[in-house]
């Protein structure tokens, strides 16, 4: 293994050499014109070998930065997945008649600002809900329920004196950032991993995984007969338990349906929840971070461990496969034994091992603590 010398070493060298070459110098006394030149020749060298070791961390995805990131993942037909705006809808009360422009803009406290999807209005008192979109593209865009918005333009009528506008239930979400470096590192290490094989289970795992959102996918084969298969994908970004909403679905059956080959009956079919409840007893010391802590392991251990299950036969390198599977009930342990300032514990729920049917994926359900 070649090591880059340092800065100081490449100096000393350059040093070495003016003694060695040139009889009579000597490059550690001062004052003389050797000395500065060593220093010149040997922070030279040293520059050069940074950019060496610099393009040569660039010839591997696995290193590469995040410019040239971009250019390993073009060299495969892969690109960064880019960011999406978020939306939802608001509600607006008004005291009066008021009317909505297509395009009218609501605007947050701190600047963000949302359009208005289609016109619409009131003629009296009462409630009126609208559906927006961030204006801009990101997270940032996403905003929980009963969020204030002002109303900024596009609006009119006698209502609007004393309207008031606040985000529903549901919240504003769906809003994602430009894809992460890590995250399209681990796309294009897959794909390089899995070469394109005419429709292998790998091939639908690349391709899921390009649309918008997706963060998982899993693939079951044969699942309605021969030359079928089923598309698992999930969105842990956009949704608490990651199963995706009908619309996403389409989204990712109508690009898959651009790339799968011809003849493959596929089907992409969004997971089916199974909720695990969680009772954690004998918890010590009892106190609210201790349980903040448990819950934000389980969730990490779920997000990890938890697989979509299905009639296919497991396949060790292929960790993506729907096979029959379970919720492990030591993973339960495992997450709150983890978890900060917890020093005792047990598992009352579940007491074994979670089943799943085909189709089926568990996600965490309510946690629940006693001190007893």
């Amino acid at each position: 293994m070649f090591a880059i010398p340092t800065l100081a070493e490449s100096v000393a060298r350059a040093r070495r050499a003016f003694r060695s070459y040139l009889p009579g110098s000597d490059a550690w006394i001062w004052p003389n014109n050797v000395g500065p030149s060593a220093k010149v020749i040997g922070g030279s060298e040293h520059l050069v070998m940074g950019f060496a070791d610099y393009v040569q961390q660039q010839k591997f995805a696995l290193t590469a930065d995040s410019e040239n990131l971009d250019l390993h993942g073009e060299e495969i037909g892969l690109a960064r997945r880019p960011a999406s705006p978020a939306g939802g809808n608001i509600v607006i009360a008004v005291n009066d008649a008021l009317a909505v422009a297509n395009g009218a803009v609501l605007t947050r406290s701190d600047g963000a600002q949302y359009v208005a999807s289609v016109g619409t209005s009131i003629s009296s008192a009462g409630t009126l809900t609208l559906s927006v979109v961030a204006i801009a593209n990101g997270s940032d865009g996403n905003a929980i329920a009963d969020t204030p918005l002002d109303l900024t333009s596009g609006f009119s009528g006698p209502g609007l004196a004393d309207a008031t506008a606040n985000v529903d239930g549901s919240g504003i979400a769906g809003g994602l950032d430009v894809e992460d470096d890590e995250t399209f590192r681990a796309r294009i290490l897959f794909r390089k991993r899995n070469p394109p094989a005419g429709g292998a289970p790998a091939d639908y795992v690349t391709w899921a995984s390009s649309v918008i959102g997706v963060t998982r996918v899993f693939v079951e084969r044969r699942f309605n007969g021969p030359g079928t298969v089923r598309v698992f994908p999930l969105m842990d970004d956009l949704y608490a338990n990651g199963i995706p909403q009908p619309a996403d679905i389409a989204r990712v059956a109508a690009y898959i349906d651009t790339v799968a080959p011809a003849g493959a009956l596929v089907t992409v079919a969004a997971a089916q929840a199974l909720p695990v409840p969680i009772a954690v007893g004998g918890l010590q010391p009892f106190t609210t971070d201790v349980q903040q802590a448990i819950r934000a392991e389980l969730a990490a251990v779920f997000l990890a461990n938890s697989r979509v299950a299905g009639i296919d036969t497991p396949i060790a390198p292929m960790p993506f496969i729907a096979s029959p599977t379970s919720f492990s009930r030591s993973w339960v342990w495992q997450a709150i034994a983890n978890s900060a300032g917890e020093t005792r514990a047990r598992v009352d729920t579940p007491t074994a091992d979670v089943a799943l049917a085909p189709a089926q994926i568990a996600t965490l359900g309510a946690v629940t603590f006693s001190a007893l």
